[in-house]
């Protein structure tokens, strides 16, 4: 016999309630990968998410997260959570128990869906109870068990201890955090619960990801600072380096590599077009042989064809590096002797204003924020020359010029910490001590089946061990 409803839910408001937030035109430079992968994680719907922003590829985040099991676990039992909170009166109502009048909550229309998919996943938080209190705190548990395989969906540069208490509801007074939520539910993104010390308006804080992350960290009493990973160069920006590149004729670029970062500046020529990058003949980077990144050297690999000439530079003294020098004698015999008319000068150091005071060319200056002061800022201002933050051509996609030098470097490090030696001598000394006799058929198969299928296994202290199948 079919249970009966004790109370019709069809005009019980289950869904999030799509919020007006601030003029996004304004936000349109800021990265919205890690804001849309954790609208996904909390349970807002995929045609929300989607009006963050009309440029994004969303269905494309959506559709890759939808096939991770991990990241679907933490969105539908999220989801559930919400929904069990904000209709908490009315859900007990339609689940209480009285001999024939008891609607399962996995029966009621918002969480039917959810329940299915988690059953999917073999994951059962049914209690055949009527207490939702003890639902809330099944699910909590059941987030806390899987929340670090959602881990890689994150950069690594984002403190994933955060993102963990994020989805940690404080079960210790269940009431309290409830009717917080509750009271507060219209400034949460799409009413969505999450660990949030104190709600207060904000808009949509999933608008960019550094709005989102700020706002994590801030919870966790902590700041979060590293916005180069989460901007993108304005368009005011790009255009004016179009422009600057656009009007030279001979153009080249002149690296102090003491006060400029390689992986910053290899991100600068990802924004470039084509014909852009073609109009500069040539990158010169001078390097303290000792005391500079090494990555320089491997910068060609990353500039598409412009010719790249890294220059090493070593100490007379040890306290005093030449590189300043260097380089102004280079822009110098660049402009008088090659007739180069524009020079782009990457450098943060306000000495290089003697080269653009004495020198004369058309300058764009490439300062990083991180390093660059205020009253530098303020000379080149005052003698109009332009320059901007090389760090905003940062972007939040992995860094393939970072990634490629710092597994060359890992490599390095792995050598020299330890070595196995050859793999046929520690076959051949593995089978001398079994005092086994094998023909060359099987110790063919040994090395094909457990040699080549060896496995650096490190645990969660940083500990490593070779694992054998």
């Amino acid at each position: 016999m079919e249970t009966k409803r004790l109370e019709d839910l069809s005009n019980i408001n289950f869904d999030e309630d799509l919020e007006d937030y601030e003029d996004k035109s304004k936000f349109k430079n800021y990265s919205k990968k890690t804001a849309i992968t954790i609208g996904y994680l909390l349970g807002v719907r995929q045609e929300f998410l989607e009006t963050l922003d009309e440029k994004i590829k969303v269905n494309e985040i959506c559709n890759e997260l939808s096939h991770n099991r991990s990241a679907v676990v933490i969105r539908t039992l999220n989801n559930i959570r919400s929904n069990i909170i904000l209709n908490f009166k009315r859900v007990s109502r339609t689940i209480r128990i009285s001999s024939i009048d008891y609607q399962p909550i996995y029966k009621i229309d918002i969480f039917e869906d959810d329940f299915k998919a988690l059953s999917k996943l073999d994951i059962n938080i049914n209690t055949g109870r009527q207490d939702l209190n003890e639902y809330l705190i099944i699910i909590n548990d059941e987030i806390q068990k899987h929340i670090d395989n959602i881990k890689p969906l994150f950069p690594e540069w984002i403190n994933f201890k955060h993102i963990k208490h994020m989805f940690n509801m404080p079960t210790s007074n269940i009431k309290s955090e409830s009717e917080k939520f509750q009271n507060n539910q219209n400034y949460y993104p799409f009413k969505r619960y999450f660990n949030w010390s104190l709600p207060e308006e904000k808009g949509n804080l999933l608008t960019t990801d550094v709005k989102i992350l700020t706002e994590i960290y801030e919870s966790n009493n902590d700041y979060f600072q590293d916005l180069s990973k989460v901007m993108d160069a304005s368009d005011n920006v790009k255009n004016n380096i179009n422009d600057f590149i656009n009007n030279g004729n001979k153009i080249q670029i002149f690296v102090d590599g003491e006060n400029c970062d390689p992986y910053r500046l290899a991100s600068m020529f990802d924004s470039l077009k084509d014909y852009e990058i073609q109009k500069i003949e040539k990158v010169v980077v001078y390097y303290d042989d000792m005391y500079s990144s090494k990555a320089w050297l491997s910068l060609h690999l990353f500039t598409y064809g412009v010719e790249v000439e890294a220059i090493g530079v070593g100490r007379i003294k040890e306290d005093k590096s030449l590189v300043d020098h260097r380089l102004v004698g280079g822009v110098s015999k660049a402009v008088y002797r090659d007739n180069v008319d524009s020079v782009i000068l990457a450098s943060s150091d306000s000495d290089f204003w003697s080269v653009i005071d004495t020198v004369e060319a058309n300058y764009l200056v490439l300062v990083e924020s991180d390093k660059c002061g205020y009253d530098f800022k303020n000379v080149l201002r005052e003698h109009n020359i332009f320059y901007c933050y090389l760090d905003r051509f940062m972007t939040p996609e992995d860094d393939k010029f970072f990634n490629v030098m710092f597994k060359k470097e890992l490599e390095k490090v792995i050598e020299k910490s330890f070595s196995l030696g050859n793999a046929n001598d520690l076959l051949h000394n593995a089978l001398i001590q079994t005092r086994a006799t094998v023909s060359s058929a099987q110790r063919d198969n040994l090395y094909n089946k457990v040699m080549k299928n060896l496995k650096l296994v490190i645990d969660k202290e940083g500990n490593y061990s070779i694992s054998i199948e």
